[in-house]
């Protein structure tokens, strides 16, 4: 079952286009990472399945379900940055937040365990760090215990430490059975967090996936010989094997992170195949995502 189902959202500002007929399914219990530069449509799209920002044109729906007021109160969000009363503790603010969410204040202290704050829930929300504010609105939006989270650049502005706790978090959030929906410009994060992505650039899906699959840090060998059919028989018994396709000269092998050319050419030598051609083409996670968009340039 899909979460989301997004089916030719579209959005105009005069003779500008911030999504161009986006059609996108997001998985129920997926961590689904909204990936592209600034500017690539990501925020508005996350306004308009919100209800915050009217399409201009195309649906959506939540659980199969067309937008309504029940819907919505079923999403958790944090679109903008952090916004509480400065002055107020931790706990104050959450409390004032169940009082518009009209929801009970029994998951105040709960929460607060999850994003790390007990011990400081009565400190004045100034004295927070960034990422400490951070936190404390991601508990905000997990008050009425959604099955959904929209983070928006969840790790903007935050040092290392407060990046890896953020990412922390989410991966702990996720394991209650919660789908997150995640939008960022930063490959690095999407790769370590999210179980699958999409790709938008000046409003236009890309490319989508498995993270796994397509940023993962597999490794591929080319492998040659004169008649590559007396090759293919063994390369799938070849420990660390994923999967292969012939090519012109060469057969192409993509193995588990870890394996190396000389375990295949020792491999082969025990068969008795002698190879004419052997080569690692390395491929780093940021000329993957850059190709993909050069292909859409």
């Amino acid at each position: 079952m899909n979460t989301l189902s997004i089916k030719g959202l579209h959005k105009t500002y005069g003779r500008i286009t911030a999504v161009n007929e986006l059609s996108l399914d997001i998985p129920s219990g997926s961590i689904f990472g909204l990936l592209g530069p600034n500017g690539s449509g990501k925020t508005t799209t996350l306004g308009m399945v919100l209800g915050v920002i009217r399409p201009t044109k195309g649906t959506f729906e939540w659980f199969g379900r067309p937008p309504s007021h029940h819907v919505r109160k079923i999403v958790g969000a944090i679109l903008e940055q952090p916004n509480f009363y400065p002055t107020y503790s931790a706990w104050r603010n959450l409390q004032l937040v169940c009082k518009i969410k009209e929801v009970s204040e029994s998951r105040i202290h709960e929460v607060l365990e999850l994003v790390g704050l007990v011990g400081r829930e009565h400190d004045a929300f100034k004295t927070y760090s960034l990422g400490m504010k951070q936190r404390l609105a991601i508990g905000s939006a997990l008050l009425a215990d959604p099955e959904v989270l929209i983070l928006d650049e969840p790790t903007n502005g935050l040092d290392p430490q407060g990046i890896a706790e953020i990412r922390d978090l989410i991966r702990e959030i996720a394991q209650s059975g919660k789908t997150i929906i995640l939008a960022s410009h930063l490959l690095d994060e999407v790769q370590k967090v999210c179980t699958d992505f999409a790709i938008l650039k000046s409003g236009q899906l890309i490319h989508t996936g498995k993270v796994k699959v397509s940023f993962g840090e597999d490794v591929i060998l080319h492998v040659g010989i004169e008649d590559l059919s007396l090759l293919v028989p063994h390369l799938s018994m070849f420990p660390g094997y994923q999967t292969h396709k012939v090519l012109k000269d060469v057969v192409e092998l993509v193995c588990d992170k870890g394996t190396n050319a000389a375990e295949l050419n020792k491999f082969l030598c025990e068969r008795r195949i002698h190879v004419a051609h052997l080569s690692t083409l390395t491929k780093n996670l940021e000329q993957q995502f850059i190709e993909i968009l050069a292909q859409h340039a």
